[in-house]
């Protein structure tokens, strides 16, 4: 349930306006709302609103599919709104046609549960692969994905090691990147062949010449799918034990990419707020032995 008063600047404006521009709800998302104007049901988003007016938003309880499922759940941050799961390797998150059940999201909707009593449809504002480890956030409300999508700032930094020596200590690669055909990998397209727009800003954080390979720093401009991966590849640089773009080493039984710190936009306050967490266990054992 969301309280608001309607600030002096916003007299006359449709109801429905004023919540998708101020508080950042979608069209979709409100036709979802149980929305009161001054204690009274509105069921016209046309309807005008007063400077001071008060307006009670309720959800309406939407339903998953999605079963509860007893998979522990590591909690980095959490408040009324949001939800920050610290990810282990090897998991997928959300259900697929092959893989229907013991993913990230039956045991999110099992965490919901015990937490809350409630059988919550997990709303993921961000995937990982499979294989890659750290940070996703789930909203726990219809507002909190909408203002995250629509009005909130999220950033999202990743660690990995890479094969090579990576020589400039910060550069940004600006290739744009797409599908072709049914296959899984990410290739350099032009735009008019169905490249999508992609800029991945790299940081080297240390270099561990002996082994010949580098720790790296890598913020998500834009979002596309295995961006990371791909770009480091096309660059000369695939993640190690990335089997997909190159990387395949006796050393790394996956790619070795972790998403360590998201920074976000307080969904009460308006402030950033930044979460960090360490790097998971074969990544530290591997760089450990390269010291």
């Amino acid at each position: 349930m969301k309280k608001f008063i309607i600030e002096p600047e916003y007299d006359g404006y449709e109801i429905g306006t004023y919540l998708k521009e101020t508080k950042g709800y979608s069209g979709r998302g409100l036709r979802n709302l149980e929305i009161y104007l001054n204690g009274k049901r509105v069921k016209n988003n046309s309807k005008k609103v007063r400077k001071l007016n008060r307006v009670l938003i309720k959800e309406k309880e939407k339903e998953t599919g999605i079963k509860p499922m007893d998979i522990p759940i590591k909690v980095a941050y959490e408040d009324k709104n949001v939800l920050l799961i610290d990810k282990d390797p090897y998991i997928i998150v959300h259900p697929t046609q092959k893989k229907v059940d013991k993913t990230l999201a039956n045991g999110v909707v099992n965490y919901f549960l015990k937490t809350t009593g409630k059988i919550m449809v997990p709303r993921f504002f961000n995937r990982l692969d499979m294989n890659t480890s750290g940070l996703i956030i789930v909203a726990k409300n219809s507002y909190a994905q909408s203002f995250l999508q629509e009005k909130g700032t999220v950033n999202k930094f990743y660690k990995a090691i890479v094969k090579g020596i990576v020589e400039k200590d910060e550069f940004l690669i600006d290739r744009p990147i797409g599908k072709v055909g049914d296959e899984l990998r990410r290739r350099e397209l032009t735009v008019e062949e169905g490249g999508q727009e992609a800029q991945t800003k790299i940081k080297v954080v240390k270099r561990f010449e002996e082994e010949n390979l580098t720790l790296i720093e890598a913020e998500l401009l834009t979002g596309r799918t295995h961006q990371i991966r791909a770009h480091m590849a096309l660059e000369g640089y695939p993640l190690l034990g990335d089997e997909l773009y190159g990387g395949e080493d006796k050393r790394a039984k996956r790619q070795m990419l972790h998403s360590y710190k998201t920074e976000f936009t307080d969904v009460e306050t308006g402030k950033l707020i930044t979460v960090e967490i360490d790097l998971p266990e074969d990544m530290k054992e591997l760089l450990a032995k390269d010291k």
